[in-house]
């Protein structure tokens, strides 16, 4: 990939924003983190700001909680939004006003090249691969607490190397990253093995609604919002909970479904022979990759998921 578009822009540049997605997960916040790093250490003004806050299981990463969740009120040389196939994904309006060029950083398919530069890898396991290249190619050497913010990007959006995107590539990478610091073992200790009593609850309650739909080939779990309040727990609890509705033999697709009285949204999940991508898309604002996608539906729960499964009942036809 060449980087020069990239570099010159950067080079010429004094203040920069990073953004990323709704719903914040390890492949955005690493990603966010280990690019405010780098500009940082070569002299420019950096700012973080993200729609929502940082899940408290990513907190471990130095500097994390320099993402802000509230909007800034200054106008900036460059937006740079990593991990993010649309504008719209990010949560918030006026990009085009807070910065006179917008640099566009992901891995999404079904990314629309919103930007001035567009560096989209389709390929790439996660976004904070395409930032470990540009990092390789430029002969760029950072720190370890950079190598664990890259480390926990890849993890993540590989599910802890379980995912098909997971190849002799990724873990090449990885075995590099390992050695400029990141402690693997640590990370994903941090990230999938600590979690609040709170957070257990909620879980507790997710699990408890495990169905199975379409003669077994569709499993769901569901969590009203309203749960994280009554357990204590944080949104970012049931992070990773859509995973496991694909686990059981005989599942192609799995979802959560998050849900408050008027709406519900599905973190979709798919074995591989369905494409969930392609399906969330079908709902506007909806999209992802082929194994692991999302969308709302601004409908009830019960409404929602039976407009879902006609869909997928379509599909697995």
């Amino acid at each position: 990939m060449t980087w020069n578009k990239l570099n010159e822009t950067i080079e010429r540049n004094s203040t920069f924003l990073i953004s990323s997605h709704l719903s914040l997960d390890g492949d955005c916040v690493g990603s966010q983190l280990a690019f405010y790093w780098y500009l940082n250490s070569i002299g420019k003004t950096v700012k973080m700001y993200c729609s929502d806050p940082v899940p408290s299981k990513f907190l471990f990463l130095q500097n994390s909680r320099l993402i802000e969740d509230h909007k800034p009120d200054d106008s900036f040389d460059v937006l740079m939004i990593l991990d993010c196939s649309n504008p719209a994904r990010t949560g918030w309006q006026g990009q085009e006003k807070i910065a006179d060029t917008i640099i566009n950083i992901d891995h999404h398919r079904d990314n629309t090249h919103f930007g001035a530069i567009n560096h989209v890898n389709v390929n790439a396991a996660a976004t904070g691969e395409i930032i470990y290249d540009f990092f390789k190619d430029n002969g760029i050497h950072y720190p370890p607490f950079v190598a664990q913010a890259l480390y926990t990007a890849i993890m993540t959006d590989t599910g802890g190397f379980r995912f098909s995107n997971t190849s002799s590539r990724i873990l090449r990478k990885c075995a590099d990253i390992s050695d400029q610091g990141a402690d693997c073992s640590k990370i994903y200790e941090l990230v999938y093995s600590s979690h609040s009593q709170q957070g257990l609850l909620l879980q507790s309650k997710i699990w408890s609604t495990l169905s199975f739909h379409l003669e077994g080939k569709v499993c769901s779990m569901n969590m009203p919002l309203k749960a994280i309040e009554e357990t204590g727990a944080l949104y970012s609890d049931s992070e990773g909970m859509s995973d496991y509705t694909i686990t059981a033999k005989g599942v192609e697709v799995g979802m959560l479904c998050k849900h408050t009285p008027s709406e519900t949204h599905f973190s979709l999940r798919s074995k591989g022979k369905i494409d969930v991508g392609r399906i969330a898309q079908k709902v506007p604002g909806g999209g992802g990759h082929s194994c692991a996608a999302g969308c709302t539906i601004k409908r009830p729960f019960k409404a929602a998921l039976d407009y879902m499964l006609s869909i997928l009942e379509q599909e697995l036809d």
